[in-house]
């Protein structure tokens, strides 16, 4: 692969790195767009690719959010049970699915995502305190099924589960929005490695691809949770909309091929 190639990978994977860290998200939900829309790379393979980026997003961002308590382990462990159970279920059943519902899929999860986020007033109780915001967590019997259906998802679409998961625990349990963006940091590696074993195996992870962008997805997880706490709670929501909004847009554009500025033309 040529220098400049594996430099622009590297690039990108530090963008959707340190995003992803800062909003919770993984970094797949940018890399799965672009790896298949700009670069053109097959939907399943941007999937596995997103995968392993993820495991890197976690590993990066989640020991700088326990250090600063504002991870909540025990609830992050809770939900991972289902999470995981999800994700097996929904690598598996991804392979039976034809592309371009996994691309209608995608669309739909962001922008309901960001619906929702968009319609949510900011808690201004979120940066009150040094050891993070007090609250109490409620609904654990639909954050578990909220989970499991995350999990599926993230094993279709490469995504960690970030992008529900983070609005579920926010809007649904009456999680802050700075402690669900790192507790879904601490969970989403696990997430995708569930999944990503299957891609492997199936052939639709690219390493010359994965590698590089794995690397840049690395360094800019450790910067972006560093980063996270000099933003206000806020900030952090409304840097996330608008790549949510976009990005489904893109995909939408994919799904019946509308003329979308960004979007890569057949």
């Amino acid at each position: 692969m040529l220098a400049p190639v594996i430099v622009l990978l590297v690039l990108l994977g530090f963008f959707a790195g340190a995003y992803g860290a800062l909003v919770g998200l993984g970094g797949g939900i940018i890399l799965v767009p672009v790896l298949s829309i700009w670069l053109g790379l097959p939907i399943k393979t941007a999937v596995g690719i997103s995968l392993v980026c993820v495991i890197a997003t976690s590993t990066g961002a989640a020991a700088v959010y326990v250090q600063r308590h504002l991870t909540d382990l025990r609830l992050g462990m809770v939900l991972e049970l289902a999470t995981v159970l999800g994700a097996i279920t929904g690598a598996a059943a991804a392979a039976y699915l034809p592309d371009r519902l996994i691309k209608a899929l995608f669309a739909a999860f962001l922008a309901y995502a960001a619906v929702m986020m968009s319609r949510q007033k900011p808690d201004a109780s979120a940066d009150a305190t040094q050891d993070g915001p007090l609250y109490e967590v409620r609904n654990y019997p639909l954050g578990l099924g909220v989970s499991y259906v995350a999990g599926c998802v993230s094993g279709v679409l490469g995504i960690g589960g970030g992008p529900i998961k983070v609005p579920m625990m926010y809007l649904l349990m009456g999680v802050p929005i700075k402690v669900a963006a790192a507790t879904s940091n601490f969970m989403i590696g696990v997430t995708a490695a569930a999944s990503a074993f299957l891609y492997y195996g199936r052939g639709d992870i690219v390493v010359a691809v994965a590698a590089p962008l794995a690397s840049g997805v690395f360094a800019g997880a450790l910067v972006g949770s560093r980063l996270s706490a000099r933003l206000r709670s806020r900030w952090i929501r409304w840097l996330l909309l608008p790549v949510l909004f976009y990005l489904a847009a893109l995909m939408i554009g994919e799904v019946f091929e509308l003329p979308i500025p960004g979007r890569r033309q057949p």
